[in-house]
């Protein structure tokens, strides 16, 4: 069987052991358990490298498994970045405001989303839109926000549905700027780093261009009484589509805010970080499609009437049974107007 490099079943490793009167694991070949990358890790962990948790190394396996799987079967979704260069070097708002013009993100969309997951759908259409791979995933490795990954032409960005939705409108952003630098790797989206820093003040400008700050502040600032900010604050978060906390790291990135008043406000929004906000349950579509994406899903299911894969192989990619393929179609054809 070794020797020919053939397939062993339970059965035959059960039937080698009664054979020659040993456990049936007695034939196993020991040897380390070969994980793939994670990319860079830009994680800040209590100062300590740490290596990524069982639960992250599956995710990011699952990850990889969708990028081998585009590579052979849709080979002409390639992702896309803004045609300015963008490097470390480049002033984050310039590289903020050529992002948001290459997303093709209006000022009018923008104001005009009715709740959190309007805008989250809207920014993860428009990356996809660009070619990116869209994946929501629960992240049970708590030091993990998010992660991206580029293999060749494909590229994929990772968000913890464990956030809300306009903390993870932060992460896809911030991730697509790590796409850009070519800098993929795991994050905590922590400013303990150069290229975390940078990454962070790119999103700030991508997701809330100044003029939009101002339109929606309307005259208010911050500096008055601490319930009179936190109002003013969870307003700007409700008219922007985005997390109270990027409001803050934008505003002091761009001295609206000194360190001192970051830190108190940071820390008052933290202590009320639980409230609310978290994914309805019970859609096992929603979440089944959210998972790998739309237009994976859509590629994926493409591919399937093409005939270039099975069923078996395409409930394997969407990660759902087979018998579930038809309720899955409908489901997915619901947002037809999405990517």
């Amino acid at each position: 069987l070794v020797a020919s490099d053939s397939d062993v079943s339970f059965e035959d490793l059960v039937a080698l052991g009664q054979r020659f009167s040993k456990p049936w694991s007695f034939f196993l070949v020991d040897e380390a358990e070969v994980y793939r990358s994670a990319g860079q890790d830009n994680r800040s962990i209590g100062n300590r490298r740490e290596p990524p948790s069982p639960d992250l190394l599956e995710v990011i396996g699952t990850a990889a498994d969708m990028l081998e799987a585009a590579a052979e079967l849709f080979p002409d979704t390639k992702y896309e970045v803004p045609p300015e260069r963008i490097t470390p070097d480049t002033p984050f708002e310039d590289a903020g405001a050529a992002i948001r013009k290459f997303l093709g993100m209006t000022d009018e969309h923008q104001l005009g989303f009715k709740s959190d997951f309007e805008s989250l759908r809207a920014w993860a259409e428009a990356l996809q839109a660009r070619g990116v791979y869209v994946s929501q995933r629960r992240l049970r490795d708590l030091t993990v926000r998010a992660f991206s990954r580029v293999v060749g032409d494909q590229a994929v960005v990772v968000v913890d549905t464990g956030d809300i939705p306009s903390a993870r409108n932060f992460s896809l952003i911030h991730e697509y700027c790590h796409v850009i630098l070519r800098s993929t790797g795991v994050c905590d989206l922590s400013d303990h780093s150069t290229t975390e820093r940078y990454c962070n003040a790119v999103t700030g400008a991508t997701l809330l261009p100044m003029r939009l700050i101002r339109a929606i502040q309307d005259g208010r600032r911050f500096g008055r009484s601490p319930d009179e900010d936190d109002e003013l604050l969870k307003s700007m978060s409700r008219g922007l589509g985005v997390s109270q906390a990027a409001i803050l790291i934008r505003l002091r990135d761009v001295g609206d805010l000194s360190q001192g008043d970051y830190d108190r406000l940071e820390a008052r929004r933290a202590g009320r970080r639980t409230e609310g906000g978290k994914t309805p349950g019970g859609q096992y579509y929603p979440v089944r499609i959210n998972r790998v994406g739309r237009r994976f899903a859509r590629n994926v299911l493409g591919a399937l009437d093409d005939e270039q894969i099975s069923r078996q192989d395409a409930s394997a990619l969407l990660e759902i049974g087979e018998h579930n393929l038809a309720t899955y179609r409908i489901e997915l054809d619901k947002g037809a107007g999405r990517r």
